[in-house]
Formats: structure tokens, sequence, C-alpha cells
């Protein structure tokens, strides 16, 4: 399949698991293994870092359905925004004008994991994590971005 054919499953795939949590809510599948949180954490808060500057407000993650609250990633997530030096809002937090709303979806996929973030409901951005041999996930390629024009107006 053409990369550009390839992308294009990719985003189509990464908007029905947005789809099937909600339209304000985050989701996580299964992580085939325990240090795929971190890998996919720290790439997320590295896309993060580059849309937001740390100190200009909180970040409030968008919640993730009940039955997914055990998931590793989340809390990873937490922990690598704060070490980053984002302030993370709680749920009472989370209302505030100044915090800027994230929400991320893993949808395991082929072997790997597809990640996307949303930020503001007008940045995005997706990549394919794939598991490769022994030294477990990796990016299987650049990181995509789309932001809303209009958002930016």
């Amino acid at each position: 399949m053409r990369s550009g054919h390839y992308a294009l499953a990719l985003l189509a795939l990464a908007s029905l698991a947005a789809c099937a949590s909600g339209p304000d809510a985050s989701y996580v599948g299964e992580l085939s293994a325990s240090g795929d949180a971190q890998i996919l954490a720290t790439d997320m808060v590295e896309f993060v870092s580059t849309q937001i500057p740390a100190g200009t407000g909180s970040i409030a993650l968008d919640p993730i359905p009940a039955d997914q609250s055990s998931n590793a990633l989340t809390p990873t997530f937490t922990t690598a925004l704060r070490h980053r030096g984002f302030a993370v809002a709680d749920n009472e937090q989370a209302a505030a004008p100044a915090a800027h709303h994230v929400r991320y979806w893993v949808t395991p996929l082929d072997g790997g994991d597809l990640v996307r973030v949303s930020i503001d409901d007008h940045t995005e951005a997706s990549r394919f994590f794939v598991r490769s041999g022994q030294s477990g996930l990796q990016a299987a390629g650049p990181l995509m971005v789309r932001q809303d024009a209009e958002a930016d107006r």
C-alpha cells in the first residue's frame, strides 16, 4: 500500500476509535506490554509540549470510560506531563476556562498501537507504533499533525 493510502487508512481508523468512545471522552485500548505506556506517554507529551508552552495554564485530560479506569497509560501520561512542567487539572479544575483540553485515543492495530491526541478540539496528531522484536514499540512513521485553520482566526 502506498504511504499516502496507508496514512489515510490510519486516520480513518483513528476517527472510528473516537466515535466509539464519544465526542468528549478519551479512549485507551488494551496495551500489549508493560513498557508500552511509557513509550506512548513520552511521545504524547512531546507533541503536547510543541503546542502548549509549560506554565501557560493547566491541562484537563478528557475522561476515559469507566471500564478503562485501570489502564496504565493515563497515570503514566499524567505523570509525564507534570514532569515536563505542566499543571494537570483534576476534575473540579477541568471546567476552568484557562485549561487546555487534551483528549487521547490509543487503539491496538496490526500488532502495534495507533495513537491520536487532540488539543482544544482544533489541533490533532496521529502516529502509528509497531512492535519491533524485543525492543518493544517504536514509531512507524512521522507524527501527522492537523490544525483547524478556523480555530486560529
